[in-house]
């Protein structure tokens, strides 16, 4: 009985050990807090309302108009540049001022492609971008306004768009989808929370009808992420590729196209939630 006793009080002892390891020495990834929802009203300054776009801006458009893994162009150079875009032979849109092409570029991505930015084999004809109305972005025509607003502050160009009364910048989005500084409850809402549906078809999330991924369509990628490196499990592949995007990269997408800051902004349960959904079968 006493060495019974004794292996008891070890495994306890390891239990507890273990317990409170994972609870005081492993850090927790806190994200920033989160935005704050800003309302459109006709009273709003022209300052206030580009501030909103500018959140919004922040929170939907950086990700593919950074600059960095040539994505999508920048658009610091806008005010200049869209007058030669609407001259050139290739244009099929009808703008004939800075705010209607900010505003077709947003509904009519293809309505014109700058060189280089196309999707691969349309020579340049048809827009990776979805229609900002449209699927994981669904903006509303206040932060449509709004955005307008904040591009053309930003390009040091007048300010040609006001805020509409009863237009909300936010509204219309998904209710279950929760604010970054939020802990999501389960995988799904994680996925949403980090805009992963804006550029993946992911299993759970409904995929609008003739919509073009941005990046490796993952509903079945149960299937192969065991299969990608040599070593090494689904589980590992998927949680290195979410937090090393560009250790592998998938084939006929190119490097630096996925943010690399996932591992300062993810709690480690949204991680381990996540990689859990797309490892298994649906």
């Amino acid at each position: 009985m006493t060495g019974f006793f004794r292996v008891a009080t070890y495994a306890v002892g390891l239990i507890g050990l273990f317990a409170a390891f994972s609870h005081y020495g492993i850090p927790q990834l806190v994200p920033e807090p989160p935005p704050v929802e800003e309302r459109v009203t006709g009273t709003m300054t022209t300052e206030e309302f580009v501030t909103v776009g500018a959140r919004i801006y922040a929170r939907v458009c950086v990700l593919c108009h950074s600059g960095l893994g040539d994505r999508a162009p920048k658009l610091d150079a806008i005010a200049m540049a869209w007058r030669e875009r609407i001259g050139d032979p290739r244009y099929r849109g009808k703008a004939k001022n800075l705010e209607e092409y900010l505003r077709e570029s947003m509904v009519e991505p293809s309505a014109y492609v700058v060189k280089g930015f196309g999707k691969p084999g349309t020579n340049d004809t048809e827009s990776p971008m979805p229609e900002a109305t449209k699927g994981a972005l669904a903006l509303n025509p206040g932060e449509i306004d709004a955005l307008i607003a904040y591009l053309q502050s930003a390009a040091g160009t007048q300010v040609t768009v006001a805020p509409r009364a009863g237009l909300a910048a936010g509204a219309g989005r998904p209710t279950a989808e929760p604010s970054i500084g939020e802990k999501a409850l389960d995988a799904v809402t994680a996925l949403q929370k980090f805009q992963c549906n804006t550029c993946h078809r992911l299993p759970g999330l409904a995929t609008e009808d003739g919509a073009q991924p941005l990046g490796p369509d993952l509903r079945e990628i149960w299937r192969t992420a065991a299969n990608r490196v040599a070593g090494m499990n689904a589980r590992d592949f998927l949680t290195e590729s979410i937090l090393f995007p560009n250790k592998v990269v998938a084939k006929d997408f190119e490097s630096g196209l996925m943010p690399e800051d996932y591992g300062d902004r993810m709690l480690v349960a949204e991680l381990l939630m996540i990689v859990d959904h797309l490892a298994r079968e649906h």
